[in-house]
């Protein structure tokens, strides 16, 4: 049987873009705290200024927010594309579908895809959907369908 995508490649994956979206936010904080010190900004300024960003969704901690849900977004769909592959593979199914999500959300890496049929082996030599190997990254919508799955709005993109 076709070798299933695994969990703990996945946990991994997830676990080194928190661990990058950490380490950047502090880079960015010990930058803008120096900033502020070098230019003659009191310690109590500074804090409110932080403290200020911080209950207010600001540039710094909102950002972090931010590239903190996407993560987990982007987590929850790799985990589903994953699971619906091995369903796939399972059931015996042989050729895929590069399925993109519309709306004016594709990246031209899928948009160029959009409607090619292959084998799992061909698109997992090429990359997956949220596999990394696209403009779009892992914040990529696309699926990987059945090529005999037949359901309406298929002839074009998904419109999310």
């Amino acid at each position: 049987m076709p070798e299933t995508i695994n969990a703990e490649a996945m946990a991994i994956i997830i676990a080194n873009q928190l661990s990058t979206v950490a380490a950047k936010t502090v880079l960015d904080l010990t930058t803008l705290i120096q900033t502020m010190k070098a230019n003659g900004i009191s310690d109590a300024i500074i804090r409110e200024t932080l403290m200020t960003d911080l209950l207010e969704g600001g540039r710094l901690f909102g950002g972090f927010r931010n590239q903190i849900k996407n993560t987990v977004k982007s987590g929850i769909g790799m985990a589903s594309n994953r699971a619906s592959i091995n369903t796939f593979t399972e059931a015996g199914v042989q050729e895929y579908r590069w399925q993109t999500v519309g709306g004016g959300k594709v990246c031209p890496d899928c948009d160029d895809r959009a409607g090619e049929i292959d084998v799992m082996e061909y698109w997992r030599t090429v990359g997956l959907p949220q596999s990394g190997f696209s403009v779009c990254q892992y914040n990529c919508r696309c699926q990987l369908l059945p090529d005999t799955y037949k359901d309406e709005n298929l002839t074009g993109k998904l419109i999310r």
